[in-house]
């Protein structure tokens, strides 16, 4: 059979759905449409010993164009035809909307919608987001002239308020946990409680992932426990209009918080290696992908009690769950643990432990499978 994936850029595919993608062109062709123009070397050629064969596709639009809008979704229905899948992947919320048009002129047995975060549907109400929710909600009609599609969730907060807003059905709606974490790319790694203790943030710097909370907690923390490493790892966007102010850039910039910029997937490892503990004081996620990877190598975590955040976290277990927009909250369990340095090794036990039994990328991607065969 022939798989399709269709993906916004190929960074994405490879650090999000590759090792899912890759489990499954050992049974089935499977194709990726996306777009190439940021490509890195060697970005191809993984693909291609995967045995996934990449179609090009022009960027999405990035303005609230209706003409360029219509363009990307005809060329996105064409390149689809072209490949002729079976059944076919739409991998993020932006791309459920443009599938949802294009569902009734492509040719497959079925589509899955994978909803992987709210993304615009809860940034401010500008005109820009008014446009992509109205836009989503015109696209989701679409749906009533053809059954064969299903939507895929990340946790269960996010299926439910799709059924409750009658946009999809208890009978076309799944949850899977995930993409999938590859334990052998990230083994455990066992923590001297000993050595210099650090916290990372790992995470786009965009407003929602609550950064400034937790530049905030690590002033706090800086003055009181000099000899402890605050870490931020991530891109700054200037074109994403949710990234963070000038402001708490430039704040972050002139901390004592090291800023390690953009890392990528391949020497995320050492930076988990690197660190005790992962923080992540976001607003709301589908699943967080670097936390699981952080879990996976043995750091406990400290996230916030909001949907897909507390799908990863057993609370006093594997680490804590904080208050969203609560600094005072987000320190007192970060000094909980400065004070208690022997729970990073049990919590980091329990963390890699809860990924094998729940997010590893086996049982991930035998439940994809399943969607299949």
């Amino acid at each position: 059979m022939k798989i399709c994936f269709v993906v916004n850029e190929i960074g994405f595919f490879l650090s999000h759905r590759f090792g899912i993608a890759k489990e499954i062109s050992s049974q089935h062709k499977v194709a990726v449409v996306t777009d190439t123009s940021q490509a890195k070397p060697g970005d191809f050629l993984k693909l291609e010993d995967a045995g996934i064969e990449i179609i090009p596709l022009k960027q999405r639009p990035s303005s609230a164009s209706l003409g360029q809008y219509l363009r990307y979704i005809r060329e996105l229905t064409k390149k689809i035809n072209l490949y002729s899948p079976e059944y076919i992947f739409f991998t993020t919320i932006e791309l459920s909307m443009f599938g949802a048009f294009i569902h009734n002129f492509i040719g497959v047995k079925k589509t899955f919608f994978l909803i992987t975060g709210f993304g615009p549907f809860f940034l401010p109400k500008d005109f820009k987001t008014r446009l992509f929710r109205t836009i989503n909600k015109i696209a989701y009609l679409f749906l009533i002239f053809n059954k064969n599609f299903k939507f895929i969730f990340q946790n269960q907060d996010d299926m439910h308020i799709f059924i409750r807003k009658n946009i999809s059905k208890k009978s076309n709606s799944l949850l899977i946990s995930g993409s999938g974490i590859n334990t052998k790319e990230f083994p455990f790694f066992e923590r001297d409680e000993k050595k210099e203790l650090s916290f990372l943030f790992a995470a786009r710097l965009i407003k929602s992932k609550g950064l400034s909370e937790f530049l905030q907690a690590g002033k706090i923390l800086i003055a009181k426990y000099p000899e402890t490493k605050f870490f931020v790892a991530g891109k700054y966007d200037l074109e994403n209009p949710e990234t963070i102010s000038e402001k708490t850039y430039a704040n972050l910039i002139e901390s004592k918080i090291e800023f390690l910029g953009e890392v990528s997937y391949e020497e995320m490892n050492n930076l988990y290696k690197k660190a005790s503990i992962f923080v992540l004081p976001s607003y709301r996620e589908g699943l967080p992908k670097a936390a699981l990877e952080a879990a996976s190598t043995g750091m406990p975590l400290i996230l916030t009690d909001v949907p897909g955040c507390r799908e990863c976290v057993e609370h006093d277990v594997n680490g804590y769950l904080v208050r969203e927009k609560d600094t005072k909250d987000l320190v007192s369990k970060m000094e909980k643990i400065i004070l208690n340095r022997k729970t990073i090794k049990p919590m980091g036990m329990s963390s890699r432990n809860i990924i094998e039994k729940r997010f590893s990328l086996n049982l991930i991607s035998q439940e994809f499978l399943k969607l299949i065969n």
